[in-house]
């Protein structure tokens, strides 16, 4: 794998600059460290030479003890010739020349063999040293065949006598090859060796410095990123997408229209519940895919929050914007699948085709008003707004302001519908239906009210403060009448649900065998585990589990078989549906009655509106009756004048 690919290009450069930096710095550390040490290495050769040819003098000078003599004569005996060859050999002195004090030459040596000169030639070298009485030392280097420096040392050095008078000069040449050398090799090393330890020590805090700023610089574009996009998703955040969507709405030609979708998925908090919020977070992602996989490379995408998604799209027709809503909406229908679950889920579009000059507030606000219809509508589909739809959300918030008044002062009414026995028609029960109405009088239809409650998640508390107002007005019934309330399936999305009741009950102190709940067949398609557990502890408390509205949903006879009901209620449809076919509808009715019955539960048919119901209901054995023939909905002090005396009779 390649460096590039491994780390980030801002390192290899920036680690690149810190080297060609330690490269030039370590060049020059270690031209100055050579520079230091060839100093020093000539320096200590050249004293240790000073202190060699004093001594070879001397040992000259002690093993010649006339040597003033030679000097002065200028002439050398066979014995001195002796001793001057042997001092040849003495301290690597490679040739050497005498001069008397006049600066003359007397001997003169070469490679080791004695050479008497004919004529004495002078030297001024040698005069200034005997005028100066110092030594003059020089250093001599050339390259060697082995490429290690060659060192020689030409030393010009005065010769003193016992009593410490000069009484000539002896010129050497000393061979310093082989001490210049392990001086150079060792000197060499270390010259080496610290400018490495400077690089090293260099680079480190250098390569530190470079990693520090690279994560600087890596979080500051992280925060850059977190800043503009969405961190599951990698769609534009709320705020760059409303920025940017104003930008673009400002930019745009005259003739220019600009579409703005806005949507979320169907039913995503189930999907969560069901499958866990990482099953949700692969599914929010796989919606990007979709979107990213449908719109144009010039469209902007931001995700608004949850499960809401915004595309703006300028410069399009209807026909394409519309073109590629339908196209989202259909890839979004197909099973996906992450980690070995798979689910369907589907989305819903709300589209506004925005005219120049309109803001993009107001045309996200149409396209919410019709994405809200569209969810409105069955979900799963693709809804341009209308102008009429405006209406509707003044209606749906007017609604909103109401209940939320309602509910604080404690102005939902509860009304009471009789439940009679089919035996003898007494009443059994009431069933406890919600009425709203505002502070004008007005009257708002349950069908408006709680649909509302329920995307609100006012149905909570709603539906307790009914439960408990319906259950202070069935205390003053007589014992042996039961009091049936609706439980909302939003209702089940709280697990303290049974626990409220409960609490309620026993506040009330109300008997639990007095009290039917009513649920509906939408409520079990949902997290079927978790339901079917909040039922059983209701049952557990002694409440009855009525199963309402049957054979307007699923109908299915698996959920009446697995959640134990012990009431079914056939819904009001099907007595209507006996009006204008009555034979057919007969036997529908009868079926279910016996189903029923063989699951061991009782049944009770609601809209009964006439005798020739009641008669046709008796010939079946249905349990109990509901409608307008023996009752309609009654406030609750209506109730306590009739509940242990109404009876009515054919």
């Amino acid at each position: 794998m390649s460096i590039r690919r491994i780390l980030p290009r801002s390192i290899i450069g920036g680690a690149t600059l810190s080297l060609l930096l330690v490269c030039g710095v370590t060049g020059v550390v270690t031209y100055g460290i050579h520079r230091l040490i060839d100093a020093a290495i000539a320096t200590t050769i050249k004293n240790e030479s000073i202190q060699e040819t004093n001594k070879w003098a001397n040992h000259l000078k002690e093993t010649s003890p006339d040597l003033n003599k030679m000097l002065l004569d200028g002439a050398i005996t066979a014995s001195q010739s002796e001793i001057v060859r042997a001092a040849i050999d003495y301290n690597h002195v490679y040739s050497f020349m005498i001069f008397n004090l006049q600066g003359n030459m007397v001997f003169r040596s070469d490679e080791g063999v004695l050479i008497d000169p004919n004529a004495q030639a002078f030297s001024e070298e040698a005069q200034n040293v005997v005028q100066s009485g110092k030594p003059n030392v020089n250093i001599i280097e050339k390259q060697s065949v082995s490429n290690l420096p060659s060192v020689y040392i030409n030393a010009l050095v005065p010769i003193f006598n016992d009593e410490n008078m000069m009484i000539g000069v002896i010129h050497l040449f000393m061979d310093k090859s082989d001490e210049a050398a392990l001086f150079h090799q060792f000197l060499n090393w270390l010259g080496y060796i610290l400018p490495a330890l400077c690089a090293i020590l260099y680079s480190i805090p250098s390569l530190a410095f470079v990693l520090k700023r690279e994560q600087a610089n890596a979080k500051a574009r992280h925060v850059s990123h977190l800043s503009r996009f969405d961190h599951l998703t990698g769609t534009l955040n709320r705020h760059t997408m409303s920025a940017e969507a104003k930008e673009r709405f400002a930019l745009r030609g005259e003739s220019e229209n600009i579409g703005i979708m806005f949507l979320d998925v169907d039913k995503f908090k189930e999907i969560n519940d069901e499958n866990g919020h990482e099953f949700g977070d692969a599914c929010l992602r796989n919606v990007t895919s979709i979107l990213m996989g449908n719109v144009r490379s010039t469209d902007l995408v931001g995700r608004m929050g949850g499960d809401e998604f915004v595309v703006a799209m300028p410069d399009i027709t209807h026909n394409e914007l519309e073109r590629i809503g339908q196209k989202i909406v259909t890839d979004a229908r197909k099973a996906f699948e992450y980690k070995g679950i798979t689910a369907r889920s589907s989305i819903s579009i709300g589209y506004r085709l925005s005219p120049n000059g309109e803001t993009p507030q107001t045309a996200l606000h149409c396209a919410d008003l019709a994405l809200y219809h569209a969810k409105a509508n069955g979900r799963d589909s693709l809804v341009e707004y209308f102008p009429e739809l405006d209406s509707a959300l003044n209606r749906r918030r007017e609604i909103e302001a109401s209940m939320q008044t309602a509910l604080q002062n404690e102005r939902f009414e509860a009304v009471f519908q009789p439940i009679v026995s089919a035996k003898d028609r007494s009443i059994v029960g009431f069933e406890a239906l919600l009425r709203l109405t505002t502070e004008t009088g007005d009257t708002i239809s349950p069908t408006e009210f709680i649909p509302i409650a329920e995307e609100t998640g006012m149905i909570h508390e709603v539906g307790l403060q009914t439960l408990r107002n319906a259950i202070k007005t069935a205390l003053k019934w007589p014992s042996q009448v039961f009091l049936s309330v609706n439980l909302s399936p939003r209702q089940f999305d709280r697990d303290d649900l049974v626990e409220k009741i409960s609490g309620i009950l026993e506040d009330l102190n109300f008997p639990a065998d007095r009290l039917e709940l009513e649920v509906t067949e939408s409520l079990l398609i949902g997290d079927e585990f978790r339901i079917s557990g909040q039922l059983a502890d209701l049952r557990r408390l002694g409440v009855s589990i009525a199963m309402d509205d049957f054979g307007t949903g699923y109908s299915s006879l698996g959920y009446l078989w697995k959640y134990e009901f012990d009431k079914l209620k056939i819904d009001r449809v099907f007595l209507e549906g006996y009006d204008f076919d009555s034979k057919r509808y007969h036997e529908i009715i009868e079926t279910i009655v016996v189903l029923g019955h063989k699951m061991g539960m009782s049944v009770t048919v609601e809209g009964v509106e006439n005798e020739r119901h009641a008669d046709m209901l008796k010939s079946i054995a249905c349990d109990q009756y509901q409608g307008f023939l023996f009752g309609r909905p009654m406030a609750s002090h209506e109730t306590r004048k009739i509940a242990w005396n109404f009876t009515q009779t054919a």
